[in-house]
């Protein structure tokens, strides 16, 4: 106890002495890039001025006794004692502090008796202005809500930032969202003359999911400012929200048509052709914009990308060499580099790329790709050894590992083989959900469903609401005409929690087929082929409306998967299994 209390001691003696030789007084705790935009302009509202303050035995008890306090959880105390530090010592740590207690105690009273001295000592501060108009909306005070607003614009546009966000973020969080709607929109209609405040409000509603209000609000922008390109960029990207892929395309090139050369309605279109699958149309686009924009890594990095989508080698081998020359996205120009190589079917080559890669987020899927093209290459050990290696020079990537270990023996090894592994995983992981639904799920394929059922409830059992463990059960029961009604459950407890979600929408297609309900099957397929146009829906679409007598429409959705991947083995098996 005596360590703890002396560590403690010091700790608060450090705070105090670092806090007192530069000024109790202190500027907006902003980050180093605010701070050094606010040092180069004028702020809006002026920083008390700095006063040093003596070590005085009042000032020093408040700071031990409320880092005390804060350490033993007893948090009204804290406050007193962090508020009479701020008080004492004229410091906005403190009373920032002192805010976040009250917050944590749920005392919007005392939050804000302490969060008058937090704005006084650093009114330039975002945060505290942000934090000043939850408490005034949660108080009932809209108005003294709305001079908080105004402040933040201030003091944005003081550091040319954009104000209208970060008063749409705090707003949007808000729990009274008919408060925070009324507020946002007196808000805008304060500021019609800047298109950034019409943009924010239909932000929230767009943050809300309420993308009807959303839509009539940036329409309403365009309409006044038509040659303003964010608008449109929002109104396309709600537009595709509300699953209009063709209006979404639509509306963006009436804006183009009025603004041909502006890069940013341009790249807007051509990711939306990427999102659709559209991956041809979205080339020629990305075409487009870098010959708008030359030098745009970014540009360059989505065409070689999608080079590498379309099998263009060589165009993508160009693109990548570009970024690496000029030393941008390297991480990932370099991991691409080695899929070129490996679809080209040089693996020593690609295994050589794969190794360069040195971090981001392509380097877990690196030195995945390493041990698949050695496990691929007839070098199965070689690849197991790697991925050991990894683990132990990776500890915090250690279930992803062992999980790529099961698949490459999955591939390449022994049912035996895999469960091992399983069970290895799960005696250094006990429980990970990951683990147990990928065992459940080769245990599926293995036709061993005394270990499906035992991880999969096993999972439900400790999260009731995990939609994917309930999905993968129930589909499990469907596809093998079992426990249909207990499918039936499983399943549809999934949708209500993930209702847009594909695979779940597939598995309750399936269902119903299993049921002989086939026009509400091909409903569920219809709609999760339309999030998800991939092999398994697109099998299970074509074979319940090859039931239903429309051949022709099975053949179609049947010949739209295999254009984009030829060797799909679920339409392949399941054409050879209908069609005589």
């Amino acid at each position: 106890m005596e360590n703890r209390l002396s560590a403690l001691f010091r700790n608060t003696f450090f705070f105090l002495g670092a806090l007192l030789v530069g000024g109790c007084s202190v500027l907006p705790k902003l980050d180093s890039s605010a701070q050094e935009k606010s040092a180069a302009v004028k702020m809006p509202f002026e920083t008390p001025a700095s006063t040093v303050h003596e070590l005085n035995p009042d000032l020093v008890f408040n700071a031990l006794a409320g880092e005390i306090a804060m350490q033993r959880g007893e948090y009204e105390l804290a406050y007193q004692h962090q508020l009479q530090t701020a008080i004492l010592a004229e410091d906005a740590v403190a009373a920032e502090r002192a805010t976040r207690i009250a917050v944590l105690l749920k005392r919007d009273d005392l939050a804000l008796q302490a969060l008058e001295h937090w704005l006084r000592l650093a009114p330039n501060n975002l945060a505290g202005r942000q934090r000043a108009v939850t408490l005034y909306l949660d108080a009932g005070r809209p108005d003294p809500a709305f001079e908080q607003m105004q402040a933040i614009l201030a003091i944005s546009k003081a550091s040319a930032e954009n104000g209208f966000v970060p008063v749409m973020a705090v707003l949007s969080k808000h729990k009274d969202r008919a408060q925070a709607l009324d507020l946002m929109q007196r808000f805008q209609a304060a500021h019609r003359d800047d298109p950034e405040a019409g943009y924010a409000l239909a932000l929230m509603s767009m943050v809300w999911r309420d993308y009807p209000r959303a839509e009539s609000d940036i329409r309403k922008v365009i309409a006044e400012w038509p040659e303003w390109s964010k608008a449109p960029i929002l109104l396309g990207r709600l537009r595709k929200l509300q699953d209009d892929g063709a209006g979404a395309i639509n509306e963006l090139e009436r804006a183009i048509a009025r603004n041909p050369n502006d890069v940013g309605l341009n790249s807007a279109l051509a990711r939306i052709l990427v999102e659709l699958n559209e991956y041809e149309k979205g080339y020629r686009q990305f075409l487009k914009v870098l010959r708008l924009a030359p030098d745009d890594s970014d540009t360059i990095y989505s065409l070689g990308v999608l080079a590498v989508q379309l099998k263009q080698y060589a165009d993508a081998r160009g693109y990548f060499n570009r970024l690496l020359t000029a030393g941008s996205h390297v991480d990932g120009a370099t991991y691409y580099m080695g899929r070129i190589e490996e679809q080209n079917g040089n693996s020593e080559g690609a295994i050589d790329w794969y190794k360069r890669v040195n971090g981001g987020d392509f380097r877990l899927e690196a030195m995945a790709r390493v041990a698949q093209v050695q496990a691929d290459s007839g070098k199965l050990q070689e690849a197991l050894d790697w991925v050991k290696n990894l683990r132990i020079q990776m500890p915090e990537q250690s279930v992803q590992l062992y999980l790529m270990e099961a698949k490459l023996l999955a591939e390449h090894g022994s049912s035996a083989e895999v469960l091992r592994v399983y069970a290895n995983a799960l005696e250094a992981h006990q429980d990970d959900h990951d683990l147990l639904y990928a065992r459940g799920l080769y245990a599926a394929e293995i036709d061993r469903m005394d270990i499906v059922e035992h991880d999969l409830r096993r999972i439900i059992e400790h999260d009731p609401k995990n939609a994917d463990a309930l999905n993968a059960l129930g589909y499990t029961f469907a596809d093998r005409s079992i426990r249909l009604q207990e499918a039936d459950e499983l399943i549809s407890k999934a949708l209500e929690l993930k209702p847009d979600s594909p695979a779940i929408l597939d598995s309750m297609g399936w269902l119903q087929f299993r049921l002989g309900n086939l026009t509400a099957a091909a409903d569920f397929l219809k709609k999760a082929f339309a999030i998800l146009p991939d092999g398994e829906i697109g099998a299970h679409l074509g074979e319940v409306l090859w039931m239903m007598r429309d051949n022709a429409g099975a053949e179609a959705i049947w010949q739209q998967v295999l254009d984009r991947d030829a060797d799909s083995k679920h339409v392949i098996e399941t054409r050879k299994r209908l069609v005589r």
